[in-house]
């Protein structure tokens, strides 16, 4: 199992910048030159320059953003999924099978047309990412729309109970010399290339906490290489993957402001 890929995900920075750029806080150059340092050269599935696919963006969108102030769900909307956890995605729908067959997960772009959404399916290569795009029609699944606070709230819970469970074990471990510096250096690893100087705080907070945790579950897994605690951190799981949507959905809602 490739533990990095269930609990940090580029496509969370990725989505906070797609949503950044269709709101006008960022430039295309500078969203091109984030997008290739979170995946490599971005480029289209069918071979249509990746330009043409953010041109389609801006267009399908351009009637949301013209609407500043209004509450209204997120333009663009981050879907994770994991084991016993799959995509916010109509079951058995195209986009549904692409976003289980792309590790990454999905992002999804809502449109003019409020019977329609975009997903985008990353599928990562060692040289550069190829983006497919699936027009949805059917009925989106409502996500949990959690606040900053809430998911951030279930996080540390869970993280504090986790531990809790862990100490009740007498763990301990010389594998590693310093794993609270591991700790701090994979932090570090996943929050590069960082996010728009456009993201609230309170989003990039709450980004920093899934961090920390995925941190931790990586050290002691991958680099101690000790599944013995793998009940007790697999179900942080979950959380994880919640706070980082929920993250991109709150900044989204900000930058309509």
């Amino acid at each position: 199992m490739d533990m990095r890929a269930e609990v940090w995900s580029p496509l969370q920075n990725t989505a906070v910048w797609l949503g950044s750029w269709l709101w006008g806080h960022e430039t295309t150059d500078d969203l091109l030159d984030a997008l290739t340092e979170l995946g490599g050269r971005p480029e289209s599935v069918d071979e249509a320059p990746f330009v043409d696919v953010l041109a389609m963006l801006r267009a399908e969108t351009a009637e949301l953003t013209a609407k500043r102030g209004e509450r209204a769900e997120p333009v663009v909307r981050l879907a994770l999924s994991g084991p016993g956890e799959p995509p916010a995605l109509p079951a058995g729908s195209e986009s549904y099978h692409a976003a289980i067959q792309s590790s990454a997960g999905a992002i999804i772009v809502r449109t003019n047309n409020p019977t329609r959404n975009l997903v985008l399916i990353p599928h990562i290569h060692s040289s550069h990412t190829a983006w497919q795009v699936i027009v949805e029609k059917q009925q989106l699944p409502a996500p949990a729309w959690l606040s900053p606070g809430e998911a951030d709230a279930l996080l540390a819970q869970a993280t504090s109970e986790s531990a809790d469970l862990i100490a009740a074990t007498g763990y301990s471990t010389e594998a590693l010399p310093n794993p609270r510096l591991t700790v701090g250096t994979l932090s570090d690893f996943y929050d590069t290339p960082g996010l728009p100087q456009s993201t609230p705080a309170r989003a990039a907070k709450l980004f920093a906490r899934a961090d920390r945790v995925a941190a931790i579950i990586e050290t002691v897994t991958d680099r101690i290489n000790d599944h013995s605690l793998d009940p007790q951190l697999l179900r942080l799981w979950r959380h994880i993957r919640q706070a980082r949507m929920t993250g991109v959905a709150y900044a989204l809602g900000e930058f309509a402001r």
